[in-house]
């Protein structure tokens, strides 16, 4: 029996799904942002400023669909070094049309409760939940957020593994070792790469916090519902740069698919499982494939290019 999070039909549609604009801290208009992305060939993009919902449909084209949402957060006390922060975006199919609290409006600007404890975390998770959204926790490393702070939260769909804006300005981006503990003790979880730009600096800066996360979504069209659909489902995989052409499992092994890379990882919740590395980028990988030792919970595989940037496969479950 084959196992992947990959849709059987449909195609890779680029996007980011964590964006500032004037409208909250960002640096950019709307305008700006969109024909930025657009610029780079993106397909689709969420426009998140903090606490202030968006749906700019006004941008969207045969070629580019704008992504409802939102990221909010609770609002800490003065002795709490800690940030929860949420991308906030449509839920698929059966969940966004039998929600049962209201939806947001453009514009609108959100409730900040305060911070106190678990319990206060999980219940803003709920009311989002319940209108109809799919949540996203953002940025733990920046966020000071231990793993076993997210353990147990539900209502969840993924974690940032890669916030590209955290990482190039503050070295504090990367999020993998909070992300193997959470699946390693049972939450099922998917990992994006995310810009999360300000743009304090300009484009072409080498400080620019734009155009260095992104997830490749694969899925049935280029629309909204097609792509919230294919993210809640994990039909997707996230990147700062190498592409993922296929990861899939079956009859005991498993086989991966990238553009031309210099290592590539494959683990679960065991230790190292298979990796491979191109001795000099005259003979890049482009694929691979291993034996599953037979106890693994779950598999998932970076590849790293000759850069140094990296990709992410969405973890299969096994069990």
């Amino acid at each position: 029996m084959k196992k992947t999070t990959f849709l059987e039909n449909g195609q890779f549609y680029k996007g980011n799904i964590h964006c500032h604009t004037t409208c909250s801290d960002g640096k950019l208009s709307p305008d700006a942002i969109v024909k930025a992305y657009q610029d780079k060939g993106y397909d689709f993009l969420a426009i998140t400023d903090h606490n202030v919902f968006s749906h700019y449909t006004c941008y969207n084209t045969d070629r580019f669909v704008m992504i409802q949402g939102v990221e909010g957060n609770l609002r800490a006390p003065a002795d709490n070094h800690r940030e929860y922060h949420f991308i906030v975006l449509p839920g698929p199919d059966g969940h966004w049309e039998a929600a049962e609290g209201e939806k947001f409006a453009h514009g609108e600007r959100l409730e900040i409760p305060m911070l106190s404890d678990k319990a206060s975390v999980q219940a803003y998770i709920d009311d989002l939940y319940r209108r109809g959204y799919m949540v996203m926790i953002n940025h733990p490393f920046w966020s000071r957020i231990e793993y076993d702070e997210i353990l147990g939260l539900n209502n969840l769909f993924a974690v940032e593994i890669f916030n590209y804006c955290s990482q190039i300005l503050e070295n504090m981006g990367e999020s993998n070792v909070c992300y193997d503990a959470l699946l390693r003790n049972g939450m099922k979880l998917w990992c994006t790469a995310v810009d999360d730009n300000h743009n304090d600096f300009p484009l072409d800066s080498a400080k620019c916090d734009s155009f260095g996360g992104f997830v490749q979504v694969k899925a049935e069209e280029l629309s909204e519902r097609a792509i919230c659909n294919a993210l809640a489902s994990g039909s997707f995989y996230a990147s700062m740069g190498p592409e993922i052409h296929d990861f899939y499992i079956e009859d005991g092994r498993f086989y991966f698919k990238c553009s031309p890379v210099q290592k590539i990882y494959a683990n679960g919740d065991v230790r190292q499982i298979h990796c491979a590395v191109a001795e000099d980028a005259e003979h890049p990988l482009t694929e691979m494939s291993g034996e599953l030792r037979g106890n693994e919970k779950y598999l998932r595989i970076e590849c790293y290019d000759f850069e140094g940037r990296k990709a992410w496969t969405n973890p299969i479950w096994l069990i």
